[in-house]
C-alpha cells in the first residue's frame, strides 16, 4: 500500500472527538532580515505540492451606596491583591431547616455556561441573586418595587424585587442591574441581611465620615473582611466575584473542603478556575451545594452529588485516579467507557488493553476535490462524522467555509486548502484552537472539539482508550521535520514545512495507533486506514517536539524531550 509514501504530514496535532485537532506548528522567532534563509530544503514530493499533471479545484460604573441611591457612582479600580480567605467566623445566616447550603456563588446569572469569571467585578444583579439565596425565607419578599429597568423576564427580577421589598436594596426608579457593586456597598448590603453590632473601621482609607464606615467596621470586627496587605480597604473599588465568595464564606463560617474542591476544579467544574487558582477552594465552597461537617481541624463535605454537576469533557486525573466526562459534561458512573469501566464514584478502572472506534467514515482530501493542503480540516471532519456530527456536510462545504486569515493560522486558514503556496512564504494551514472553534459550529451547541496542544503521549493514549479520536499533525512520510521561514502578521517565524494531519482513532500496545489518512494520492478511490506501530508514530512526535517544537513545547521543556513529561505536538481535542 506504499504506506511510507502516503503518510504525508508535518506535525502532530490532536483534535479529540471528543475529536482532537492539530497541534501548532513549530515556531521560532527570528530576525526579519533572515526571511530569505532556508535551513533545510523541502523535498520535491509533499502534500503542499500537487503531482505533475494534476489540476486544482475550489476557491479560495459602580453604584451609589444603598441609602444614597441618587449619588453619582465613581469608576472603580481593580484591586491589586485579592483578599485571602481566613479570619474568625461568625454565626451563619439561617438557610431554612437542615437542608444543604444553597451555594449562593454558584447561582450567579449572566455568566457564560461553564465559566465562573473569578476576576470579573460583581454586578448589582449578581449581588442581588447571591443575597436572595442567603435568605431563610426567600418568598417573604414579594412586594413590587418601582424599578423601571427590571422586566418580568429578567433572570434577576425576583431577587431584585424581593430584596427591595425587604428593605435590603432601596426602592427607586432604577435598579441598574449591570452596574458594578463596590466593596463598601456589598458589605453594607450583607449587614442588612445579617445585622451585626456596629464597629469602628480601622482602615486609613475609611474615615469615620464615610457613609459605610459603621458597616465596614462591624464586618471587620466579625472577621468578614480583612483589607489588603497595605492596610487599606479600598471601599470604592469594585468587588470581584472571587472576593465576594471569600467574604460570604467568612460570614457563613465556612472554610471549605480542599480535597473536594481540588477534585471538582480538576474535573473542570468551571473552565476558568483551575485547581491551582488562589480562590479554588473558596469558590467551590460558595458555589457547590453540600452539607458542611466540622471534623475538628477544618471542614469536610457530605451530600455532594457529582452526577448533578456539569464538568469539562474529557479524561481527567485527580490524585492519581482517572475520571471521564462525556460531551454533555456528565461524569461517567457505572458504565463502560472504551477500555475503561467507571465505578459508582466515577473512578475509571482499565478493563481492556486496547480500544478503537468501530467505524470512522473515510474522506479523501484528493479524490474529486484535490485539497492538497486541506488535511487538518478533512481529518477533523472524519472525526466529527465518526461521532455523529456534520454527517450531512460535504467535505467541500466544510473546506470552503473555514475561517480565513491573511497570514496567522491561529486566526484562520491561511491561503486556500486547494492551492499550495508556491512562494514558500505563506503558512497554508489552520491551527487547532480556531479549527476546533469552527468545528464546534457543526455540533448543535455541543463542545465537541477542543485545543489539545500541550498533551503528552500518555494523555493521547488515555483519550484513544476512552473512545475519542485525535487529529495529529505529523511529518510527511514520517520523515524528519523540514523548516522554512514564514511571515506571521509581520513576525518572521521558523516553522515546519513538511507537515500533514491524520485522524488517530485507536490504540493497541502491540499494534500501535489506528490511523485514517486523508492523503490517498497513490491509491485513489481507496480507503487509506491502517495501523502504525507505536515506535514510528511516537518517534515522529518526539522528533517534531525535539526540533524546535511548538511554543508550548519550548516553554514547558527545560531538558531533552521526555515522553511522559514534555509536551508532544499533539494540538487539540474534541469530545463526544
Amino acid at each position: 500500500m506504499m504506506k511510507r509514501r502516503m503518510l504525508a504530514g508535518g506535525m502532530a496535532v490532536v483534535l479529540s472527538l471528543m475529536v482532537m485537532v492539530s497541534p501548532a506548528l513549530a515556531v521560532e522567532n527570528t530576525p526579519a532580515d533572515s526571511t530569505d534563509k532556508e535551513v533545510i530544503e523541502e523535498p520535491l514530493t509533499s502534500e503542499t505540492t500537487p503531482p505533475e499533471g494534476e489540476t486544482e479545484t475550489g476557491e479560495e460604573t459602580p453604584v451609589p451606596p444603598p441609602d444614597q441611591d441618587t449619588q453619582e457612582p465613581e469608576t472603580p479600580e481593580a484591586p491589586a491583591t485579592p483578599e485571602e480567605p481566613g479570619g474568625h467566623h461568625p454565626r451563619p445566616v439561617p438557610a431554612g431547616g437542615n437542608r444543604p447550603a444553597p451555594g449562593p456563588c454558584g447561582l450567579h446569572g449572566g455568566v457564560p455556561g461553564g465559566t465562573f469569571q473569578p476576576e470579573t467585578q460583581l454586578t448589582r444583579a449578581q449581588a442581588a441573586q447571591i443575597l436572595y439565596r442567603l435568605l431563610a425565607d426567600p418568598d417573604s419578599g414579594t412586594g413590587d418595587c418601582g424599578y423601571t429597568d427590571v422586566a418580568d423576564s429578567d433572570w434577576f427580577a425576583q431577587p431584585a424585587r424581593a430584596l427591595c421589598a425587604l428593605g435590603i436594596f432601596d426602592n427607586g426608579a432604577f435598579f441598574r442591574p449591570n452596574d458594578v457593586i463596590t466593596r463598601a456597598e456589598f458589605v453594607a448590603l450583607l449587614l442588612r441581611v445579617n445585622p451585626q453590632e456596629g464597629g469602628t473601621a480601622t482602615f486609613p482609607d475609611v474615615p469615620a465620615t464615610h457613609w459605610a464606615a459603621q458597616a465596614i467596621g462591624a464586618a471587620a470586627a466579625q472577621g468578614w473582611i480583612g483589607g489588603y496587605p497595605d492596610g487599606t480597604f479600598r471601599p470604592e473599588n469594585g468587588l470581584t466575584r472571587a472576593e465576594a465568595c471569600a467574604v460570604l464564606n467568612r460570614m457563613l463560617g465556612r472554610t471549605g473542603d480542599s480535597a473536594q474542591a481540588n477534585k471538582l476544579m480538576t474535573l473542570g467544574l468551571f473552565a476558568d478556575v483551575p485547581a491551582s487558582h488562589w480562590a479554588a477552594t473558596t469558590i467551590a465552597e460558595a458555589a457547590v451545594q453540600h452539607t458542611p461537617v466540622d471534623n475538628g481541624s477544618g471542614e469536610t463535605w457530605t451530600g455532594v452529588d457529582l452526577t448533578q454537576m456539569t464538568f469539562q469533557a474529557g479524561v481527567h486525573q485527580v490524585d492519581g485516579q482517572l475520571y471521564y466526562v462525556d460531551r454533555d459534561g456528565n461524569l461517567a458512573v457505572n458504565q463502560v467507557v472504551g477500555a475503561y469501566t467507571a465505578g459508582s464514584d466515577g473512578a475509571l478502572v482499565q478493563t481492556a488493553t486496547s480500544y478503537h472506534l468501530s467505524y470512522v467514515p473515510y474522506i479523501s482530501q484528493i479524490d474529486n476535490i484535490y485539497a492538497w493542503v486541506g488535511c487538518e480540516a478533512v481529518s477533523t471532519l472524519m472525526g466529527l462524522q465518526a461521532k455523529g456530527y456534520a454527517t450531512d456536510v460535504s467535505v467541500k462545504y466544510f473546506l470552503d467555509n473555514l475561517p480565513r486569515h491573511s497570514s496567522n493560522p491561529e486566526k484562520g486558514f491561511v491561503g486556500s486548502p486547494y492551492v499550495p503556496d508556491t512562494s514558500k512564504r505563506t503558512r497554508t494551514t489552520i491551527y487547532p484552537a480556531k479549527l476546533a472553534e469552527y468545528s464546534n459550529s457543526y455540533c448543535n451547541g455541543d463542545v465537541v472539539c477542543a485545543d489539545f496542544r500541550g498533551a503528552s503521549i500518555t494523555d493521547l493514549q488515555r483519550e484513544l482508550l476512552a473512545g475519542n479520536c485525535v487529529v495529529a499533525y505529523m511529518t510527511l512520510w514520517w520523515e524528519a521535520p523540514y523548516y522554512r521561514y514564514y511571515n506571521i502578521e509581520g513576525t518572521t517565524q521558523r516553522l515546519v514545512s513538511n507537515n500533514h494531519a491524520v485522524l488517530v482513532y485507536g490504540y493497541d500496545p502491540e499494534r500501535g495507533y489506528l490511523i485514517s489518512d486523508p492523503y490517498n494520492y497513490y491509491n485513489r478511490g481507496e480507503v487509506y486506514q491502517y495501523w502504525e506501530n507505536a515506535q514510528t508514530f511516537e518517534a515522529d512526535l518526539e522528533r517534531a517536539a525535539d526540533r524546535h517544537g511548538d511554543p508550548l513545547t519550548a516553554l514547558q521543556r527545560s531538558a531533552p524531550f521526555q515522553r511522559e513529561k514534555a509536551r508532544s505536538r499533539i494540538g487539540s481535542r474534541a469530545f463526544v
